[in-house]
């Protein structure tokens, strides 16, 4: 059978889609499209809603809808809301082909690109030859891409010197109330959302003449998880089970912020390159649940293939909606397949109303049980009878997810602990089968990578600016930093200075001055997130570390590059050497990196087995440590890096490791929530402080050794006497986990970090005054 060599034309693509080509030109059109991209473009196009609707579902005789249905407006008005706020134009007449020169490419809104050359006239001309043009105080470096409403561009944002995805309105929709309403929408509702597993939006904006509306988002280097499953399908069960709890939340942080996807498919589910985290992208279908003005036009939304059926029925989509649509996405990552395929839009509708697909566990034998019978749950027909909440999905899935073993930390989404929801209905029992929350981040061992400062000099200085305290210690006042763009990885005091610096789940650092409580500095300092950041001990010079296997020095002064260095691998802990001569770090793979600060020349190197995951200088500079996966806490001569002690008792991963200043203990810490004390010189274990409700994630020592801080999955910063083991203070306040802890080395004061992208400073000047 020959294959078309030409594109198929409007008429062709719609009685493609309704099922009413005759076999012989459905074979040749078939193989035509598999191997022409811009043919998939257009179909997807036309499948997603933009062709005549009505004439397309008239079909479905069987549906019979409630006269008070939704279905019935959707039907009578679409027309005209395509007419008005299309997202793609299709050919003018039956005999024009669609561009067959299209080229396709991932950008970080989860957007195919179109033809080669889009409209891009209301750029300004750059005084740099090496952009395409300038967009307000954006260079724009290239077209990523062109899909829906929006052109996406890469840019530079010469203010916030960082790399930045735009997408902007197309011009000929700048007019269109409605559709410029509905772009805005989008920004409104992506920037409502600061979560890890969510793409973040920076800003919803107009060019200065007030014509061009665009958004500024995050720039996501990686691919759509259309094309992973392009090149592999079905995904391993393990795969599934994890990237399906990544998107479960950052879907969860959506609904928390009352906002609904509409839209959940592979093309808007985002892989990053290095890291291989999900991140859920293109809000352009999502509404405010209370938005009534722009969705109760009776519009039928959403792609056919993974429509829940109250979306095919033209009723509202709601937070269930969401699910059943992530359960068709679970359904052939599993698979390899759609659970309601079919040869046209009115057969996929069909079967997602009245079919139920075949569970996942009898199409692919390597898909547990336990999995199988969540997307089930995901898929049922009525939306009272699947899962009360896609929280409670996470957390099920989290559970599954610790019984394929450990994984990478950055896998491991943030969920609140205390606000977890059970499967409902009848699925309850598949809740009670696998492990909640807590006992999975327990199992699968999230880090911290806290920057060990040598502890803190008691004074009476307070916190000149405090917000209401937010603790369960109401004794120690703090400062509130809220709205850094993700989860705050680390941070540090500026020496001799009201600041903090913050390394930032986008690859920024931020210069907070704590008494206005305001952002005075921002530089990107990594692509993707940065780990550690730590000020030098005598010199104006900060350290940071990031995914990237980068360690960079900056100039403390002005935030200049001053010096970087390349791993193999993520560089997830620094500590510099006491003398300020040395920076040591450790990487992803077990290799310890040992460079000179003012010559710029590794020193040294050393691999050990396991990944490392904190590390830290004696005050004397003789000694370093190194903590990770092996479970094994190791001390290194710093000169030769020999090994000179290991210790061994942590029955999991170890997470962060300090000296105490007079380099006598060693303080380890990680799964299991107990911290270990052990003897440097002998290396036996000192003591085991208890106490704690979750794995502990940092930890460092005050200035005299005697009170020992740590902080922790569940969200709190501890502080301990260790001459008794009991708990001096419980420091509250975080949404989420705390991953880090710094200490002031000259007011009596620390600050903690977490995933809930805010920082807290906390004035402890009243243990000062007690000793």
């Amino acid at each position: 059978m020959p294959v078309a060599t030409t594109c198929l034309t409007r008429d062709q693509i719609q009685s493609l889609i309704r099922g009413s080509l005759p076999p012989t030109e459905l074979q040749q059109w078939t193989e035509h499209i598999g191997s022409c991209s811009a043919c998939q473009e257009a179909l997807q196009m036309a499948a997603t809603g933009t062709l005549e609707i009505e004439s397309l579902v008239a079909e479905r005789m069987t549906m019979n809808p409630s006269n008070d249905s939704a279905y019935w407006p959707a039907i009578r008005s679409v027309a005209d809301i395509n007419a008005a706020a299309n997202d793609v134009t299709l050919p003018p007449d039956n005999s024009t082909p669609f561009n067959a020169e299209a080229s396709t490419s991932v950008d970080s809104g989860g957007v195919t690109q179109k033809p080669n050359k889009p409209e891009l006239s209301f750029l300004e001309p750059s005084d740099d030859p090496a952009y395409l043009g300038r967009l307000d105080h954006f260079q724009i470096a290239r077209v990523i891409g062109r899909g829906g409403m929006g052109i996406v561009l890469e840019a530079f944002d010469t203010h916030l010197q960082r790399p930045v995805a735009i997408k902007v309105l197309n011009p000929e929709f700048a007019k269109n109330d409605t559709a410029r309403q509905r772009f805005c929408r989008e920004g409104r509702a992506a920037a409502a959302i600061s979560h890890e597993h969510v793409v973040s939006m920076y800003q919803v904006a107009r060019e200065s003449d007030g014509k061009i509306a665009y958004l500024v988002m995050q720039l996501i280097d990686g691919e759509t998880l259309e094309s992973r499953m392009t090149r592999q399908s079905p995904l391993a069960a393990a795969e599934v089970a994890r990237m399906g709890m990544q998107i479960a939340a950052g879907l969860s942080a959506a609904h928390g912020r009352g906002m609904v996807h509409r839209d959940i498919k592979p093309a808007n589910v985002l892989i990053e390159k290095e890291s291989d985290r999900i991140k859920l992208t293109d809000f352009g279908l999502a509404r405010a649940a209370d938005d009534v003005k722009l969705t109760k036009t009776g519009m039928v939304t959403g792609t056919p293939l993974y429509m829940s059926p109250e979306q095919a029925m033209g009723s509202d989509a709601d937070e269930k909606s969401d699910l059943f649509s992530f359960g068709v996405v679970l359904y052939e990552m599993a698979t390899g397949k759609s659970p309601f395929q079919a040869p046209s839009i009115v057969g996929v509708m069909k079967k997602v109303m009245d079919e139920d697909p075949e569970p996942p566990h009898r199409v692919n034998s390597s898909i547990p049980r336990k999995l199988s019978d969540v997307i089930m749950a995901l898929l049922e027909k009525k939306p009272d009878d699947r899962p009360e909440s896609i929280h409670s999905v996470a957390t099920v899935l989290a559970g599954i997810v610790t019984e394929f073993g450990p994984i990478s930390p950055l896998q491991v989404p943030a969920i609140k602990a205390n606000d977890a929801k059970r499967l409902s209905g009848k699925h309850r029992a598949i809740a009670r089968r696998v492990s909640y929350i807590a006992v999975a981040i327990a199992a699968i061992g999230l880090i911290t990578l806290g920057a060990v400062l040598g502890g803190w000099i008691f004074t009476k200085a307070p916190v000149t600016a405090t917000s209401a305290p937010s603790t369960d210690d109401a004794r120690f006042p703090s400062v509130l930093l809220s709205g850094n763009p993700g989860t705050v990885w680390s941070v540090d005091f500026v020496p001799g200075k009201e600041q903090v610096a913050a390394a930032i789940e986008d690859g920024s650092v931020r210069i907070w001055d704590i008494e206005t409580q305001q952002v005075i500095k921002s530089f990107n300092a990594h692509r993707g997130l940065v780990w550690m950041i730590q000020y030098h001990p005598t010199r104006p010079i900060v350290a940071t570390s990031g995914d990237d296997g980068f360690v960079k020095l900056w100039d403390a002064n002005n935030y200049q590059l001053i010096r970087e260095w390349k791993a193999p691998n993520a560089v997830r802990g620094i500590a510099f050497s006491p003398d300020g001569s040395r920076i040591v770090a450790g990487d992803r793979e077990g290799t310890i990196h040992l460079y000179d600060i003012d010559s710029g020349e590794q020193v040294g190197s050393k691999t050990q087995s396991g990944a490392i995951f904190g590390v830290d200088y004696s005050s004397d500079g003789k000694w370093i440590a190194t903590v990770g996966t092996d479970k094994i806490v190791r001390v290194w001569d710093a000169e030769s890096l020999e090994e000179r002690q290991s210790f061994t008792g942590h029955k999991g991963p170890i997470y962060n490791v300090a000296f105490i200043p007079d380099g006598s203990l060693l303080a380890s810490v990680g799964w299991g929530k107990v911290i270990h004390l052990w003897n440097v010189d002998t290396g036996q274990e000192v003591s085991k402080l208890t106490g704690s409700e979750s794995d502990i994630w940092g930890v460092t020592f005050c200035n005299y050794g005697s009170h020992l801080i740590t902080s922790g999955q569940d969200g709190i910063t501890r502080i301990w006497d260790i001459s008794d083991g009991h708990e001096v203070a419980k420091l509250g306040g975080h949404e989420s986990s705390v991953h880090n802890v710094s200490l002031d080395s000259v007011n009596h004061r620390i600050a903690s970090s977490g995933r809930d992208g805010n920082i807290r400073i906390w004035d402890l000047s009243v243990l000062g005054e007690s000793k």
